[in-house]
């Protein structure tokens, strides 16, 4: 083995030992974080509508399904606001975004009315 081979192995080993022993970076436990949940469908008809993308906290999206359902997980505990637009042919029934408080762990449900343009 090359000396800068095992120069190199040991700064990481020491960086990892250092890191080790300051507790590294701290990742709250999945459970922390809470799911949001939904389904987007037509008033009219209460058919699924696939499509709608559907965004929290600007980052983290999902697209519904055929089905007209959707989940986006790893919410913080907190505030959010959850905004939808749907597809070419629909206009949302209610506001364009709808605010709520999501505790640990916890799974909600927010469903989006569409209406047919």
């Amino acid at each position: 083995m090359s000396l800068t081979r095992v120069r190199f192995t040991l700064t990481a080993l020491s960086g990892a030992l250092l890191l080790a022993a300051c507790g590294g970076p701290q990742v709250p436990p999945a459970q922390n974080y809470g799911v949001i949940r939904g389904r987007a469908y037509d008033v009219a008809s209460n058919q699924p509508v696939a499509g709608v993308v559907v965004t929290t906290f600007t980052i983290l999206t999902s697209t519904t399904g055929v089905d007209g359902t959707y989940r986006i997980g790893n919410i913080p505990p907190g505030q959010y606001n959850v905004q939808a637009q749907p597809p070419q042919g629909y206009a949302l029934q209610s506001p364009a975004q709808i605010s709520g408080s999501i505790a640990l762990g916890e799974t909600i449900t927010v469903d989006i009315p569409l209406v047919k343009q």
